[in-house]
């Protein structure tokens, strides 16, 4: 946005630089022929006075104008190249969502045999709770990041979920393709799409994982945004936690 601002300001300036320039050409025109009592110029002298000041200045003005006509190919090109670079990342992230969704169907927890996004939610709520047990069994402050990844990366890469099976990982690691899909492609639809998508559970446990434990800059970058900031503070293992995240 603020380029093509910046564009048009340029486009401003060079038109009102070739409007004055050609409002001396017309100045140094007429003035020998309304103050021909000033100017004593037989026809041959007049010519010579017109060409040899307004001759360059109306190359000048010809030159603005071609380098007006690139800047306006330019942009066009430019355009052109942003809408195929968006249908391309649109194209990647209903691939990707696909995979994902079908992925997601299939994941189960034994703990409670639960299947799909029901045990993704199952899961998160043991694993926040069981970080929430650890922080008063070993009287660490679970308001410090540092003091808390242990016991988020035990519960959530080494817990029977995930130790053999790896669903996790896998469902993580379809997930950020998506983002960063989406980010390059601007995809803000798309985006929100998924937002919604997304059970709450399924939130906290991309959250927790791509800020903490991953450091995912295009998660991070999207989250500070305002994706997923309107998770439930319930779904946090502590509520100033949302402080760390967003």
């Amino acid at each position: 946005m603020k380029r093509t601002k910046k564009r048009t300001g340029i486009d401003r300036s060079l038109i009102l630089i070739a409007n004055v320039i050609l409002g001396v050409i017309l100045a140094v025109y007429f003035t020998p022929l309304m103050f021909s009592d000033t100017f004593h110029f037989n026809s041959t002298d007049y010519a010579q006075y017109v060409g040899g000041i307004a001759g360059p200045l109306a190359a000048l003005v010809g030159f603005i104008y071609v380098y007006l006509t690139f800047l306006g190919q330019q942009r066009q090109l430019d355009e052109q190249r942003k809408r195929m670079d968006k249908e391309e990342a649109s194209r990647e992230f209903g691939e990707y969502l696909s995979l994902w969704y079908e992925f997601r169907s299939g994941v189960t927890y034994s703990w409670d045999k639960s299947t799909g996004s029901k045990a993704l939610d199952s899961f998160w709520s043991n694993v926040k709770g069981s970080v929430q047990k650890d922080a008063e069994v070993q009287s660490f402050d679970i308001n410090q990041a540092d003091s808390f990844e242990g016991s988020l990366q035990k519960h959530l890469f080494e817990s029977s979920f995930n130790k053999n099976s790896g669903q996790l990982e896998k469902f993580l690691r379809m997930i950020y393709p998506l983002l960063e899909i989406a980010e390059r492609g601007g995809l803000e639809s798309r985006l929100r799409f998924l937002e919604n998508l997304l059970t709450d559970s399924e939130k906290a446990l991309l959250i927790y994982a791509a800020t903490f434990l991953d450091q995912n800059e295009s998660a991070i970058s999207l989250f500070r945004s305002g994706f997923c900031s309107r998770l439930p503070e319930e779904c946090l293992i502590s509520p100033d936690h949302r402080k760390l995240i967003f």
